[in-house]
């Protein structure tokens, strides 16, 4: 069988966020990063603005799998926010007018984290979003930006495998994960059934959803053969 150009990067951090049904005062963090906050964190490499038609045609044409190293804890950290127009679900205003209101809002972060993400796509494309990240025109964050990663994102671009599962299956963990069963998601290109995730970035603050599959694999920590 052949094989496929993948480019594989590292996501570690002290806190990562990857909101997938934040609603209001309330935001949430998947458990694994979510295909428009990786699509995300390679526009932000690229200087591409929000709104920039080019992430919508990444979300279409890049395939992702997502292998969790070390899966984290999480965390709810708690914020008032203040303004002189705070508004309810139903359009009315919950503070008085001309006064200042106060709303404490939920947030949810994965604390000590380490994922393996594997991007498939046109080789010309994983190229140049290779030399982006090796020198991004903005800072990465890890889906927020108060969430800074504790080292380099890109790993590099491997030709040794045939499948995003296959490289997940094979590819080593990160340095310092011990032997465990991982999580890993791989997005089917063909279709089929599977999980549905609403994490495709359709432009703008529209999403759709797509079908991944999820498995447990059993790894090996890397053997240190410093000394």
């Amino acid at each position: 069988m052949s094989t496929i150009p993948i480019l594989v990067l590292r996501l570690e951090g002290v806190l990562q966020s990857w909101g997938e049904r934040s609603k209001w005062d309330y935001r949430d963090s998947a458990s694994l990063p979510t295909k428009s906050g990786i699509v995300g964190l390679l526009g932000c490499a690229s200087g591409l603005e929000r709104d920039d038609i080019r992430l919508a045609e990444w979300n279409q044409k890049l395939h992702v799998a997502v292998r969790a190293d070390r899966q984290g804890t999480e965390l709810m950290d708690f914020h008032t926010v203040q303004s002189l127009q705070l508004m309810t679900a139903q359009g009315t205003m919950r503070n008085k007018k001309g006064e200042y209101g106060t709303l404490v809002t939920h947030r949810t972060y994965i604390q000590d984290a380490c994922y393996t993400v594997f991007v498939q796509g046109e080789e010309n494309l994983l190229m140049r979003l290779k030399e982006s990240l090796q020198k991004p025109k903005w800072p990465i964050f890890l889906g927020r930006k108060s969430c800074v990663p504790s080292r380099p994102v890109l790993e590099g671009i491997t030709r040794e495998y045939s499948s995003l599962l296959e490289a997940a299956e094979k590819l080593p963990l990160a340095a310092g994960c011990q032997t465990r069963d991982c999580l890993v998601e791989w997005e089917s290109i063909d279709g089929g059934m599977g999980l549905e995730r609403q994490d495709v970035n359709c432009g703008g603050r529209s999403f759709h959803t797509r079908l991944v599959s999820r498995k447990i694999i059993h790894k090996e920590a890397a053997v240190d053969v410093s000394e």
